[in-house]
């Protein structure tokens, strides 16, 4: 493919009303900094190909998929939706964005700039972003502790890169890890942010797509609700501001999961957990024990010490 533009955003999405998906924010969050943006439109039971098509901009580019139920299990769908997206785009760069992921507007400038800068240091098979995890509520995240802290989100459009474990991040088709710069900004997800109302069939819907065996599914489906959020020890408040694209889902708080604040106050375990991992991090670049999908090849500036890119980076 001929790769005629700078940045192409893509990703693909299923059931995004049904399910709830702040779809439609994800995909403005980063509109204008793309010169495209990929978007696999999987058959649905709503009117998520409707809702992307009201998207008004030269830069979509919509692609319509059949549900590939021979597909399922494994997370071999995520995959290979991904996939199709990701060989859609012509950017020299492809920032790939799930349904649930929104990245803050005041990042982006910052972004764009690293990928200017190391444009032709072909070294650089993509950047890692941070990751802040919205659980039960907007006011609410689990960043770290278990969960993804940083996972490659922007590769560099070449056709052996491949979309991994159900295209959690990206790797080369014979199994190597990319070497990624490490970016100081935040992919917001939102996945665990929903209605309680509506969390639940997003559960099992996901669940769905990794698992075959319906006793599985069965036996999440019996699960109370409450238990399926079973992170509420290690959450922390939020205090900062969101991105400006999800304004009118944050007047929506209502029916959303609510959290004993002394919760967040009880826990001296991992406090001290924390201690040791952020000492780690700090000596050696990694927390004790944390997998990482990619090698990591480099840092950008720290995001507070960025203003604006440089005469000779542009």
């Amino acid at each position: 493919m001929k790769k005629d533009k700078f940045i192409s955003g893509f990703t693909f999405i299923r059931n995004g009303v049904k399910l709830d998906y702040p779809f439609i924010e994800s995909i403005r969050s980063i509109m204008p900094i793309v010169d495209e943006f990929v978007v696999v439109v999987v058959e649905s039971e709503d009117d998520t190909l409707e809702r992307v098509q009201s998207i008004k901009s030269k830069k979509i580019k919509i692609i319509e998929e059949k549900w590939r139920e021979d597909l399922r299990g494994g997370g071999r769908l995520l995959e290979y939706y991904t996939d199709i997206a990701k060989d859609a785009a012509a950017g020299r760069w492809l920032f790939y964005l799930q349904g649930d992921e929104v990245v803050h507007e005041k990042y982006l400038e910052y972004i764009k700039c690293a990928l200017k800068t190391y444009l032709n240091n072909d070294k650089i098979e993509g950047f890692a972003l941070k990751f802040k995890h919205f659980y039960g509520s907007y006011d609410l995240y689990h960043e770290g502790e278990g969960w993804v802290r940083n996972e490659v989100r922007i590769i560099r459009n070449n056709p052996e890169i491949k979309s991994f474990r159900a295209a959690s991040g990206f790797r080369w088709s014979d199994g190597r890890k990319l070497n990624v710069v490490m970016l100081d900004a935040y992919v917001y997800h939102y996945g665990w942010a929903r209605k309680r109302s509506v969390m639940k069939k997003k559960i099992l819907e996901h669940s769905s797509w990794h698992h075959k065996d319906e006793k599985v599914l069965k036996d999440l489906e019996d699960k109370e609700l409450k238990k399926l959020y079973k992170h509420a020890h290690s959450l922390h408040l939020f205090t900062e501001t969101h991105p400006m694209v999800m304004e009118n889902r944050l007047k929506e708080r209502e029916d959303y999961l609510s959290v004993d604040p002394k919760l967040l106050d009880i826990r001296a375990v991992y406090k001290v957990r924390d201690f040791f991992a952020n000492i780690s991090e700090f000596l050696f670049g990694r927390r004790i024990g944390e997998y990482e999908n990619f090698k990591r090849a480099g840092y950008y500036m720290p995001f507070s010490e960025f203003t604006e890119c440089k005469k000779e980076e542009l």
